[in-house]
Order: structure tokens, then sequence, then C-alpha cells
């Protein structure tokens, strides 16, 4: 027995901007029975997953937008006063810890893509850039790819092969096996940009590329940045002083001292009586 699809379908007076085209109503989207037991859709926070649904429905035909949190804010909580820019950037990272988006940047701008999406575009391309460093396919890169995602009609597995890249220099077999096996179990490429980002961010912490590489690989990291594992300074080792340096005189070790001086000492008949005492005791 099929289980029938829900259409998530916005009101029509809602602009949409799917492509190169302005059209006068949101797409119809459709969401599958498997949307119930995802595991990553599961771990998400209520709120999170609420906003992976306006998502669904706000990215253009190619599961692309504007990844800035008040742009986000404004085109998925436009009424809702508890959501801000802040929450809402928090929320965007939470759906990118599961794998339900990849956020990246363009010329300086933030634009995110659904990782799993094979929608029917309309537009013949996206208003918003492609990510060169992620392996998610849309319909309009390879037709009828396979996807596990439960939103669209139709699903069909194809076999894409892709040209690995040699170990870099300084890079052992071992560690390079490792770490295109763990990215290809990410659905991930590997190309000369990524090693040469994945290099950067290693010098920065003082690793060398091939600690970085086993670093992803052990982790599962799609990428690899330098604050990752770069210690974080501890406030105890700054350490205050509760008495202030001063190269100012004491008065209480001046005053000490001027005492010492005026003081008179004792006679010979006071010392004689004071051992005389001192004998009896």
């Amino acid at each position: 027995m099929s289980v029938p699809k829900r259409e998530v379908s916005p009101p029509a007076e809602v602009s949409f901007l799917g492509g190169l085209e302005h059209e006068t109503t949101m797409p119809t989207r459709y969401l599958k029975s498997g949307i119930r037991d995802s595991e990553s859709i599961e771990n998400l926070s209520p709120i999170a997953e609420n906003l992976y649904y306006r998502l669904l429905v706000t990215v253009d035909d190619f599961g692309r937008y504007d990844a800035r949190p008040a742009m986000i804010k404004a085109a998925c909580f436009p009424i809702k006063d508890s959501i801000n820019a802040a929450k809402t950037e928090a929320l965007l990272k939470e759906l990118a810890q599961h794998g339900l988006i990849e956020i990246y940047v363009d010329n300086d701008k933030p634009y995110l893509q659904m990782t799993k999406w094979d929608n029917v575009p309309r537009a013949k391309e996206s208003k918003y850039p492609t990510n060169p460093h992620n392996a998610v396919q849309v319909y309009a890169d390879v037709c009828n790819t396979h996807t596990d995602v439960p939103l669209t009609k139709t699903e069909t597995k194809t076999k894409t092969e892709t040209k690995t890249l040699d170990a870099p220099e300084g890079v052992s077999p071992e560690v390079w096996d490792s770490f295109v096996k763990q990215r290809k179990v990410a659905r991930a490429v590997i190309t000369e940009t990524v090693i040469k980002t994945i290099r950067f961010e290693a010098e920065k912490a003082g690793w060398t590329l091939e600690k970085a590489l086993a670093e992803c690989a052990a982790r599962g990291w799609r990428g690899f940045k330098a604050e990752w594992v770069m210690a974080k300074p501890n406030p105890a080792d700054n350490i205050r002083l509760t008495v202030p340096a001063s190269n100012e005189p004491n008065h209480v070790l001046l005053k000490i001292e001027a005492d010492r001086k005026k003081a008179v000492p004792p006679s010979l008949e006071t010392l004689a009586r004071m051992a005389q005492l001192r004998s009896k005791a």
C-alpha cells in the first residue's frame, strides 16, 4: 500500500525567485513518507526542524538560497517575533551540523544548498552561485541522480565515476587512502581547491597537511579549520597581582624606621638589673 505524498504549497501571493525569471507563485513541493524516519531530521531541535520545512518552500528550484541570517529570518519567519537573526544563524548551523544543508561563501557572501535535492527545476539557471567544494548533485547537473531525501517525486539510481587525485607530496598512502574513503562516504569530491584550503588551515594551526588529512578522516570532517584544533587560552593563565606595583616608598615602613631611630638604648644599670632578674627566674 503506497503512502500518499503531502503537498507543501505556500500562499499564492508570495513571490518566488526560482532562477532568472520572477514567478508569481511559490513552487509546489512534496514531502515523502520517508521523512518520518529520517535520523538527521529526528535529531533536530523542534524549531530547527520547523526551519528546515520552511526552507523547502523558500529555496529556488536548485535548492539554493541566500544564507545571510537576516534574509533567512525575513523569508522563513516573517511574522515570528521570537526568532531574530542571531537565533536564525544558530538554527542554520544546527541544520548544517546534521548534514541537511551546506553553507558556502562566494565573493564574501554566504549561500546555502539543500544537501539532498532532486527537484526538477523550472528555470534554466539558479540566481545563486554553486558551491565548488561540495558533492551535492541537483537535477540540472545530472538528470535523475540518486538521492535519499524524502522531498521529490522521483528517484533513480545512477553511477557517477570521478577521478581521484594522487596523494599530495608529504602525505603517506595510508593517510591518503583513509581520507579518500572518508570523502566518498560523505559524498564529497576531492579537488585541488579542497586540498589547498586544508593545507592553508593546517599551516595556520602549525600542522602538516598529512596530520590535518588524518584528523579529517578520523573525525569524519568534510573540511578543516585551524580554530578547531588550536588550543584555546586558559583565563587562569592571566595572573593579576592583588597589590599593584609602585615605585613610591611605603609610609608604614618609613614610620617603623623613624621609630627605631628615635628609640634610646638602655643604660648599664638597666641592663644589669635585667640580668639579675633573669638569673632569679
